[in-house]
């Protein structure tokens, strides 16, 4: 391998061998511990940012191997390497990469190291914003070499001379210096301890704000913004996932008049300098009076990071008015409340690093429990759950009182009884019930009332078991699980199906498929003839599912036959659980087809029924509720073909005759699985002959 040897060449993989090589030798002690990281610095000194990405890649990939061992020899090597590469990477548009490195040297480096903490609180005074002064000046302000006024006293003499009115949002122009100006205090808050310069900084802030308020609603989203508010849909939606979200982005904003407008004109540009506003009224609230009295309990060692200045209560007050202003301003739109949780988040994370800085740094590091002391705690534990004290009767053991019994043949019959394995009756629950539920209300003690509670949770079980084998239908009403007495009250709608119900039919007389039949018909076919017509031919082999409507019924409707007339709040009940396989309006009335209802007829061995229009149909079909769909045409109207032929497994042409269309009904339910898939199509182009016109 030579010199010129490009990093994507094969031939490079030597190099990461020798890096391997190095790090085993620098952990036995054969080699300086750092020349890993010494090469490995020159190797990113000689590379482009895309070469420096895969030297970063095996970096990563060998983190927890090569600084397991000697890191003291190690980290300032590191360090230096990890810092240089940050200087050459752009901010804009290297932010991945430069989060990798910031996360390399947070895994790498302890969390109370000194390289990382600043721990005197020093301030990046490098960062100076250059933006344009008024015409009458020939060159541009640099604002940290302005002249600040004289010193005045301390912050606690701040007044508000000065200030101008912000109750008047002012234009772009009278706005800019003032609002560029905000960035030398929020890059040297040190500076607001001087009485002048923080009336002028709350000046120009409340300005700021005043502007920002003042710009419509309409205009404040940019294109970007617009994306931002379709965040979650879009992480969810995006199947390649490289699409980069606007929070990614760390812009250096330009200071031009020209852009200033446009500018304060986007969301995102007004949050991040809000964003710099929160934090500087957090670090001033920090010198109030309050903030100071709940310091003097905690150990204050790092006297670099303490300030001697207090906030008066005026400007305390001010302070807590504009983040709350700030905090509202921040919350408006429909990502915003997310947006501030996050900010508001990561400023209490940091009051926490302030105080830990406060202290020193102290370590937060525990040692590991040894195996001697895990032992140890796990024996004393075992001995404490321990009941020492054998019990004359164990836990849930069987009593066998039966046994003390001299006659084994009345012994025999107690064994047979039917108690032990029939049923009990579901009314001898009722009255149990009822005799807890007075006991909870009334109770003798507190003892006998939780027994009271346990108890009937036990009864309630099990009478919804028993229930459940014929009251199904009765569940749907029950809106407390605490309170099932609908399931005790007599079903007279259930006394009349069981007048009215017969038996089902033998095997021989079942068709194969027995899957529910949704019957669906144009206008003009009268459905509920073609059913009763095939419910009279095949005695015990169909039966009608009554669907649910939320009215009350009419004068000759009986209800359980015509339908189940329930409640608003029952059928948004049903809805919501997803036990309905259709539902739908229909002049300003809810209609809808319990699934129950279906497996109830499902139980008794009979055929379901279902009788749905075209959309109902349709909304069954969209909902995967298997069924075979059957569509009567009338032979007189013209409907899709496309449509019925992808939504119905046959289509059968009525000429008015009930007879005929209900045994081509018949024909097709009774053909089989096999001849009704192969002749599904010829039902479609042939229609007629399913009614016996035309036969080839």
């Amino acid at each position: 391998m030579k010199a010129t040897t490009s990093i994507d060449s094969p031939e490079f993989v030597k190099m990461w061998n020798l890096l391997d090589i190095l790090s085993i030798l620098s952990d036995d002690g054969q080699c300086d511990p750092a020349l890993l990281f010494w090469l490995v610095e020159e190797l990113l000194d000689s590379q482009t940012i895309a070469g420096c990405r895969k030297i970063f890649d095996y970096l990563e990939s060998r983190r927890e191997r090569i600084t397991a061992k000697h890191f003291k020899q190690k980290n300032l090597v590191i360090l230096r390497s990890c810092n240089e590469l940050l200087r050459r990477l752009s901010r804009a548009e290297d932010t991945a990469f430069c989060g990798r490195v910031f996360i390399f040297m947070f895994q790498s480096f302890p969390l109370g190291d000194r390289s990382s903490v600043n721990l005197r609180g020093e301030y990046h005074v490098e960062n100076v914003t250059v933006f344009e002064t008024s015409e009458d000046d020939d060159s541009k302000m640099e604002v940290d070499t302005n002249d600040t006024p004289k010193d005045q006293g301390d912050v606690k003499t701040g007044t508000k001379n000065g200030a101008q009115d912000s109750s008047k949002a002012l234009d772009p122009d009278t706005l800019y210096p003032l609002f560029w100006s905000l960035q030398e205090s929020f890059s040297q808050p040190l500076k607001l301890f001087d009485a002048g310069h923080f009336t002028k900084f709350k000046s120009s802030l409340e300005s700021t704000i005043s502007a920002f308020q003042a710009i419509h609603e309409d205009s404040i989203y940019s294109s970007k913004s617009m994306e931002n508010l379709k965040r979650t849909l879009k992480r969810k939606r995006d199947d390649d996932g490289t699409e980069t979200l606007p929070e990614a982005f760390n812009p250096k904003y330009l200071t031009s008049k020209d852009l200033f407008q446009l500018e304060i004109s986007d969301l995102s540009f007004r949050r991040h300098v809000l964003v710099q506003a929160l934090i500087i009224t957090d670090f001033l609230l920090s010198l109030s009076k309050e903030e100071r009295e709940k310091r003097t309990n905690i150990n204050v060692s790092n006297k670099s990071v303490i300030y001697p200045d207090q906030l008066n209560e005026e400007n305390t007050k001010w302070a807590t008015d504009m983040k709350k202003v700030i905090s509202d301003y921040l919350k408006q739109g429909s990502d915003g409340p997310y947006f501030f949780r996050m900010v508001e988040t990561v400023l209490a994370r940091d009051k926490n690093w302030v105080f830990w800085k406060m202290a020193s740094c102290p370590p937060i590091q525990r040692d590991p429990v040894s195996a001697a002391s895990f032992v140890e705690s796990k024996d004393a534990a075992q001995k404490m759950a321990t009941n020492k004290r054998l019990r004359p009767n164990p836990l849930n053991a069987v009593p066998l009182d039966f046994l003390a019994n001299e006659d084994e043949g009345s012994a025999m019959e107690e064994l047979k009884s039917a108690e032990r394995y029939q049923l009990p009756e579901l009314d001898g629950f009722k009255s149990k019930i009822a005799d807890d539920d007075f006991e909870i209300d009334m109770p003798t003690n507190n003892e006998t009332k939780a027994a009271a509670v346990a108890g009937k949770a036990s009864k309630s079980w099990r009478a919804l078991r028993i229930a459940s084998r014929f009251k199904l239908a009765s569940f749907d009403k029950i809106d407390d699980p605490k309170k099932i007495n609908i399931i005790f009250e007599d079903d007279v709608e259930g006394d009349e199906d069981e007048e009215d119900a017969e038996p089902a039919a033998s095997e021989e007389d079942m068709p194969s498929n027995r899957d529910p039949i949704i019957l669906s018909a144009s206008s003009g076919v009268a459905t509920s003839a073609l059913r009763e017509k095939l419910m009279s031919e095949h005695k015990g082999v169909f039966a009608p599912v009554v669907r649910h409507a939320v009215r009350e019924p009419a004068e000759d409707e009986v209800n359980g036959k015509s339908f189940h007339f329930v409640k608003a709040q029952e059928f948004n009940q049903l809805r919501d659980g997803d036990r309905l396989i259709e539902y739908g309006t229909r002049d300003g009335v809810d209609y809808g087809t319990s699934t129950k209802a279906v497996d109830a007829i499902v139980e008794t061995g009979k055929v379901p029924i279902v009788e749905l229009d075209l959309e109902a149909a349709q909304f069954a079909k969209d909902m995967d509720f298997s069924a075979r769909y059957i569509f009567i045409k009338s032979s007189s109207e013209d409907v899709n073909e496309e449509k019925t032929k992808d939504l119905f497994d046959t289509v059968i042409v009525d000429e008015g005759d009930v007879e005929k269309t209900a045994a081509s009904i018949s024909e097709f339910i009774f053909k089989g699985d096999a001849d009704a898939e192969t002749n599904g199509d010829a039902n479609m182009a042939d229609a007629p002959s399913a009614n016996g016109e035309e036969e080839s």
